[in-house]
């Protein structure tokens, strides 16, 4: 029922009620509509925007999380660089243990 026939039906349940046909338009019509179909239903076209919106924030968080597994990956690498340098160079040493490593690990992570 549209707000035309009932006069009960304020402007914000009709506000409403478009966007909830809109989406079921949305979710019937073929995914290879063109932007200027989206452009005659402003529900359409707001979702559109949230999702390009959606999706290069998706991208630049995929490319920080990539970048941040290569600098972890990197510091692990130069902490086993230097542990081997450090193994071959003196050989085992008592003193040290593994949770002396570790705590080297650690700080490398941290920093």
């Amino acid at each position: 029922m549209s707000a035309e026939q009932d006069d009960s039906v304020s402007p914000a349940d009709d506000r409403h009620q478009a966007i909830i046909v809109d989406d079921a338009l949305e979710s019937t019509a073929p995914r290879d509509r063109s932007i200027a179909d989206s452009t005659h239903h402003p529900a359409l076209r707001s979702a559109r925007i949230e999702r390009i919106r959606l999706s290069a924030r998706i991208a630049a968080l995929e490319r920080a999380l990539e970048t941040s597994e290569r600098r972890r990956q990197a510091i692990v690498d130069q902490y086993e660089r230097l542990l081997a340098e450090r193994t071959d160079t003196t050989g085992p040493s008592p003193c040290e243990s593994p949770s002396q490593s570790q705590s080297v690990l650690t700080w490398l992570f941290d920093r």
